[in-house]
């Protein structure tokens, strides 16, 4: 079984328009809202792949019709905790001429701390041996920085697989439980290690990656954006991945889509080759469509993938 938890989802409000200047009165032509949170996306990829997966998490009960039913639309198994409030929404204005999008996203506040016990009673209630755990995105407002470490402790006393996908201080305290796996780009390695934000050479990336190890990652996934990503693995191994190539449609949701192409091939058994395969075709997959790939947009790519141990 594999569980997916957003702490913070959102409704993206996408506005799409053929020109955008600050400061000025702007038209939009078209306009439209998808649910969102990194685990929320998570779930979606992996339930379209056919994996057992479930989606759990925090959100408002006043705007949850849009997440419900999506997931009865997909036949997503979901388990959410509700506060008296709405959900954050996020903006995202997409200039079409100039292939440019601003985003302006929600911090999202959650008051009622009792859920953050409800759903970590709910996951040591209901984790086996040998599941995935995957916890993604931002916190709200409200929401203690060591959540993300609780939830790492309580797959570590199931003998679960935790992956954490996050940044900042929650990546921090998050990474002392000693997760699988991270997901992390240089700019987030860069403001976990408190170091400046540069362009650095592959030696120095491998003693960023050790240090990241140190403090209790056991493998790193790193993400190279259109440079592909790098594998540190647990045992030492380094692996270079290559991208999927296609015309690039919708960049939100890659990273999480390359999380569940990971954890499919973790849940599935397939050797690190494959699994890395899966990742990389799932993140590309996503860029090239308008929201989410499903596995038919997936499994063409896979073969199309480099990986390469170095």
């Amino acid at each position: 079984m594999i569980y997916s938890i957003t702490l913070n989802p959102a409704l993206d409000h996408i506005i799409e328009t053929d020109g955008f200047n600050i400061g000025e009165t702007n038209y939009y032509s078209q306009d439209y809202t998808v649910i969102g949170g990194k685990g929320i996306n998570v779930s979606i990829v992996l339930n379209s792949l056919k994996a057992n997966v479930l989606s759990t998490g925090i959100m408002g009960e006043k705007n949850k019709n849009p997440f419900i039913q999506k997931f009865d639309e997909v036949n997503l198994k979901n388990k959410f905790f509700f506060f008296d409030g709405n959900t954050r929404t996020n903006f995202k204005i997409k200039n079409l001429n100039k292939n440019e999008e601003t985003e302006i996203n929600g911090i999202g506040i959650i008051k009622e701390l009792k859920l953050l016990n409800d759903l970590k009673d709910f996951l040591s209630s209901n984790l086996e041996k040998d599941d995935i755990v995957i916890a993604s995105g931002s916190l709200p407002n409200g929401v203690p920085t060591n959540i993300y470490k609780e939830i790492g402790d309580i797959c570590n006393s199931k003998e679960a697989t935790f992956i954490l996908d996050t940044s900042k201080i929650q990546m921090i305290e998050g990474i002392k439980s000693k997760p699988f796996l991270i997901k992390p780009n240089i700019e987030e390695i860069c403001e976990i290690l408190n170091i400046p934000f540069k362009e650095y050479n592959f030696s120095e990336i491998e003693k960023m990656i050790m240090e990241l190890k140190t403090m209790g990652a056991k493998n790193v996934l790193l993400s190279m954006g259109s440079k592909g990503s790098y594998f540190f693995s647990e045992n030492g191994d380094k692996y270079k991945v290559g991208i999927a190539k296609g015309k690039l449609v919708n960049s939100v949701g890659s990273g999480d889509s390359m999380i569940a192409g990971f954890a499919y091939g973790l849940y599935k058994k397939l050797d690190i080759i494959k699994t890395l395969k899966y990742g990389a075709a799932a993140g590309g997959a996503t860029a090239f469509t308008q929201w989410l790939a499903q596995k038919e947009d997936i499994e063409p790519l896979i073969e199309t993938i480099s990986v390469e141990k170095i």
